[in-house]
């Protein structure tokens, strides 16, 4: 993976305006940007807080607009896109960036040599942004930050509400533009400091212009700072909406310097990229609980997306307490057997409407027993377990039964509690109500599981052989009602006596998952399938390229986004489940771990895009595969890092 970009990275606009970083505070707040500093979406910023962690984030600090003053010229060190034009020009001077050991920037000019940094720092809203003077002389340096003060997915516009008084004390400038939104310090030594109360107008994000969204903003900026830097000389200024910061800016980055130390003990450069990333996405709810991100710069921690990627982020690196803590933040949210699908960016009352959440939660709770051994720890999550498969088998809400047969039913017409669950102005683009095939796989590892904890932790050899007759019921009417004999792969969904013969990746999990109700040809035969008309070099396509509906590229409008999601666009995470249901039918042996190695190397390649250090959500189904929506996945990651830990290294 590349953490190095030189200059004819930083001065092609167009491609560095592609590759982003990322800076995450374990509170659910964060830092990115592109590697010339341009904005290009509403969520960059250099300080993005969670005001209620994890959640409820807004930008407060956008950027610095900087500049060096130096011989009697300006040179601007600032990328700003504007309708139409770019201006000032910094990438043009810009020779380096480094994404190691934070985001760190370097600008080279006849006058001078200056290297910017921007840290983050775990457990608190706090960025340090330091700027040291590399040339042979010395330099004058102009700030101004930039303010937005407004919610992550929102933009500002130029209005009369905001307060642009700056409270000053030795050290620290404090401003507070509005009310019921946190002060912000800024603590820092320039050689003097201006009052300029501006308005920055129409300031362009490219991400939210392809999109058909509203897509300029005006930002604000109090002050200017001067710094008079010598040869050798680093100016620092810590930002935060901390009443007060852990200590000075060298004590705050020593710190940092020493957490992130603990990833360069991993000597294998891929593995420890992934490690980096995926501590990305774990985060804070409540004061000793924990949860997982679904992704940035946009998810929070929703049921569903946690808890596939939990065994990758934390069983796979040995991190089983972290694990614990999440299994019981969600158990602790169940509702009639069902785990939160999302936890909403405001901060409200959960949402149930996922079928599978909870029966991800059974298996990554049985997965975090096997890694582990805690037996005392997995009994505390025993209660829950019993709820989920009681409440499923009895009936709870969104109409998830079981019926006769012993398989799961759930929803109806307009209903969408499955992983392909977009539902756009009333339209459904993927029907998946009634019985599907992923989920009754799922539904089958989650009473075969229960039933060996039953048994082995529980010693309830009772309720044990219950379970295992309802799953012996499962499997049998499974292969009855999902195996499409005469195209050879298993049916998406069953609804009454329709049976959808679309080719999905869905039917992998059939195979995958530890217990299959598959026989060994049949699992030869979905592989087969789905290696034929869904695999890519960056994970698996949703529809064949075939089908009349699918869609080469995941652009345009929320709409036609929606659309593509589960049309044709392919995701990386579903390349653990594929690799898993390869090794079931052909071993791990050499030659089988060279294949899924060579499998794997086009998700590791996008290290090295998009956002960069990390995988992203979505890639396009047609090649080249562009890396798009969130830029920063968390089972992207997850089952990657898995993957990469079972068969490759």
């Amino acid at each position: 993976m590349r953490t190095v970009f030189g200059p004819a990275d930083c001065q092609n606009l167009k491609q560095a305006l592609g590759k982003e970083w990322l800076e995450t505070n374990g509170l659910g707040g964060f830092a990115c940007s592109t590697i010339i500093g341009a904005n290009v979406r509403r969520q960059n910023g250099w300080l993005v807080a969670a005001l209620r962690p994890p959640v409820d984030r807004y930008v407060l600090l956008s950027k610095f607009e900087d500049r060096v003053h130096s011989n009697g010229q300006d040179f601007h060190l600032s990328t700003n896109l504007y309708p139409g034009t770019v201006f000032p020009h910094g990438f043009n001077i810009q020779t380096e960036f480094r994404l190691r050991p934070w985001p760190t920037f370097r600008y080279v000019s006849h006058d001078f040599t200056l290297e910017r940094s921007v840290c983050l720092i775990h457990g608190e809203h706090t960025v340090v942004v330091s700027y040291r003077n590399l040339g042979s002389g010395p330099v004058e340096l102009k700030l101004q930050p930039l303010l937005a003060f407004r919610e992550a997915g929102e933009l500002t516009a130029r209005n009369s509400d905001v307060n642009f008084s700056v409270d000053r004390s030795p050290g620290v400038l404090a401003v507070q533009p509005y009310r019921d939104l946190p002060r912000l310090f800024f603590y820092a030594t320039p050689a003097s400091m201006e009052l300029k109360s501006d308005w920055y107008r129409r300031l362009t994000y490219p991400v939210e212009q392809e999109r058909g969204d509203d897509c300029e903003e005006d930002l604000f900026t109090p002050f200017e700072m001067t710094f008079k830097l010598r040869k050798g000389e680093t100016a620092q200024i810590v930002v935060t909406s901390e009443s007060k910061p852990r200590g000075p800016a060298a004590t705050l980055l020593a710190g940092e310097r020493q957490r992130r130390k603990a990833f360069e003990r991993e000597p294998d450069l891929i593995r420890q990229s992934l490690l980096i990333a995926a501590d990305s996405f774990i985060a804070q709810r409540d004061p000793a609980g924990a949860t997982v991100l679904a992704g940035y710069p946009s998810g929070t921690d929703w049921g569903r997306d946690a808890l596939i990627a939990l065994p990758g982020l934390t069983l796979t690196t040995g991190q089983f307490a972290l694990a614990k803590k999440i299994l019981q933040n969600f158990a602790a949210r169940r509702e009639r057997g069902l785990i939160p699908n999302v936890f909403p960016e405001g901060g409200e009352k959960p949402e149930y409407n996922s079928v599978d959440a909870a029966l991800w939660f059974m298996v990554a709770t049985w997965q975090f027993w096997k890694a582990s051994g805690d037996d005392a720890g997995t009994q505390e999550l025993l209660p829950a377990l019993r709820d989920v498969v009681r409440s499923y088998r009895d009936g709870t809400r969104f109409d998830i039964f079981t019926d006769q047969d012993g398989l799961l039913s759930a929803g109806t017409p307009g209903t969408q509690l499955t992983w392909m669950d977009i539902k756009v102005a009333g339209y459904v683009p993927t029907p998946r109500h009634g019985k599907a095939v992923e989920i009754n796989a799922l539904w089958l590892n989650a009473l075969r599981m229960l039933s060996e904890l039953e048994e082995k932790l529980a010693g309830d050899i009772p309720a044990a052989g219950i379970l295992r007759e309802l799953a012996d019921q499962v499997a049998g009417n499974f292969v009855k009602t999902f195996w499409n004999a005469e195209a050879g792969h298993l049916y998406d969904v069953v609804q009454g006596s329709f049976r959808d013969p679309t080719i999905r990746p869905n039917q992998i999990f059939a195979v995958s998952l530890p217990h299959s109700p598959l026989d060994k040809s049949q699992q030869q035969s979905v592989l087969d399938c789905v290696t034929k008309h869904l695999l890519t070099p960056s994970g698996l396509r949703t529809l064949p390229r075939s089908h009349e509906k699918y869609c080469p590229r995941y652009t345009g409008s929320r709409w036609h986004r929606d659309c593509a999601s589960h049309q044709g666009s392919v995701w990386p995470w579903l390349i653990g489940p594929y690799c898993d249901a390869y090794v079931r039918v052909h071993g791990t042996g050499k030659a089988q771990r060279k294949v899924i190695a060579g499998l794997v190397q086009g998700l590791l390649a996008q290290l090295d895009e998009a956002g960069l250090g990390s995988i992203s959500e979505i890639v396009d189904g047609d090649p080249p595969h562009r890396p798009v929506g969130c830029f920063a996945q968390a089972w992207s990651v997850g089952e990657l890092l898995r993957v990469y830990d079972a068969y490759v290294r």
